[in-house]
């Protein structure tokens, strides 16, 4: 006795007032028909509009160049955003338009019933082939990667999936996880199934980053409010509790697991030659000697915070690290009434001044070899020229005011060496 199974799939009469799923079928493909007429008509109307604007000269063109292997093809593009279709970029050509229009027809050509939703109430155009597959929700998203992976697994689920859903009008596949969210365009019960699913991952997420071990950041019990920091003044600490994203490991077993989470202090800083403000995280703060391997290894002294209005050379921040930790009344970039560069309009500005008493007490210059000799880095013989006279100027300048004015060479461009310096000048 043979038995024979009927392996064929069963199909849904697709009739007025039959339901498939959540859908109700409202008419045969009437309406549907009307609907793409109109959006046809509507390109036909932006197209002859588009032309006529383009002979007035109104858009910009940006022209696109091909090549048929003997010369080079122009076409005429234009800046432009059409409205009933869309196109890749800001840019368009008149075919465009015929290939939306050729789009549509096609489209035209397969009947789509008038349907409602029979969870959200919304109504929706399908074709026989969705109708068939009785779909849950009326439209949703599903992801679905387009990137290239090594796993051969994930490959073929990918494949797998864009088959599945290649002609299913209710999914919409979607190239990043994290658009799988709730929206205006979407089943309503579906957004409220998905609500749901994200509140209850939130709250599982919730838990596990709660019971991630904490540590705290470089230099967070050091309190650097109202510290001065190169051009910086640290005005206030806005936040004493700011926490690392989660970052994720897995072990051998392929179980994920979380390293530490790490809290920082957040401080507000502005600087006082041109005004920016920004927020700065504790362990960026240090002034940090050359290290023997990277791409600081050359750089000499070096540090993360800093406003970017002026250069800071590594012997100005030797010279700032011995100044803070001293505890010193200092300011970088300083110019004085009176002192100009040779256009006389340029004020001319010392590197560092030292105040006792809100007054200022001497000015710090740190010179480089352009001080002393040409250097091409530095616009050679012309701008040595320059700088030997700008020099002059200060020193001019420091002697008939009275103030001490510290000159350190290059060539004592060591942090040992101008700390004894400084200190045997009594400026710490």
């Amino acid at each position: 006795m043979i038995l024979i199974l009927d392996t064929s799939v069963k199909r849904i009469d697709v009739t007025v007032g039959v339901k498939c799923g959540c859908l109700w079928i409202l008419d045969n493909g009437a309406e549907y028909l009307h609907v793409m007429e109109d959006r046809i008509s509507n390109i036909k109307e932006e197209k002859a509009e588009f032309l006529q604007a383009v002979k007035k000269g109104k858009f910009d063109r940006r022209d696109q160049h091909g090549w048929n292997g003997e010369k080079t093809i122009i076409t005429p593009a234009y800046i432009y955003k059409p409205i009933n279709f869309e196109v890749y970029g800001n840019s368009i050509v008149v075919n465009d338009f015929d290939e939306a229009i050729s789009k549509l027809l096609k489209e035209k050509e397969i009947k789509h019933y008038k349907c409602k939703c029979r969870k959200c109430g919304k109504i929706r155009y399908f074709s026989e082939e969705t109708l068939q597959t009785e779909p849950k929700v009326c439209y949703r998203p599903v992801y679905c990667s387009s990137k290239f992976t090594y796993s051969v697994r994930a490959s073929n689920a990918n494949y797998n999936k864009r088959k599945k859903y290649k002609n299913d009008e209710s999914v919409c596949l979607v190239d990043n996880r994290d658009e799988v969210i709730p929206a205006a365009e979407y089943c309503d019960a579906w957004n409220e199934k998905r609500n749901k699913e994200l509140l209850k991952q939130a709250e599982k997420d919730a838990k596990i980053i709660a019971a991630i071990p904490r540590k705290y950041a470089d230099n967070y019990d050091v309190d650097y409010v109202g510290l001065r920091y190169e051009s910086l003044d640290v005005l206030e600490c806005v936040n004493d509790s700011v926490e690392s994203v989660p970052t994720p490991y897995y072990t051998q077993r392929h179980q994920k697991k979380y390293y530490d989470i790490t809290v920082y202090k957040e401080y507000r800083c502005r600087c006082y030659l041109c005004g920016k403000e920004k927020l700065v995280k504790c362990d960026k703060f240090g002034i940090f000697p050359p290290t023997e391997y990277g791409y600081r290894a050359y750089g000499g002294y070096w540090s993360d915070v800093f406003c970017d209005c002026h250069a800071i050379s590594s012997f100005q921040w030797i010279v700032t690290d011995i100044l803070m930790k001293h505890g010193i009344d200092y300011k970088v970039e300083v110019p004085v009434d009176g002192v100009y560069g040779i256009d006389n309009e340029t004020p001319l500005r010392f590197d560092f001044a030292v105040y006792k008493e809100g007054k200022i007490h001497a000015f710090i210059e740190c010179q480089g070899e352009q001080h002393f000799m040409p250097v091409g880095e530095f616009g050679g013989e012309r701008r040595f020229a320059i700088q030997q006279r700008n020099d002059e100027e200060k020193r001019k300048y420091a002697k008939e005011h009275e103030i001490k004015l510290l000159e350190i060479s290059y060539k004592n461009k060591k942090y040992e060496t101008v700390e004894s310096i400084l200190r045997n000048q009594l400026i710490i």
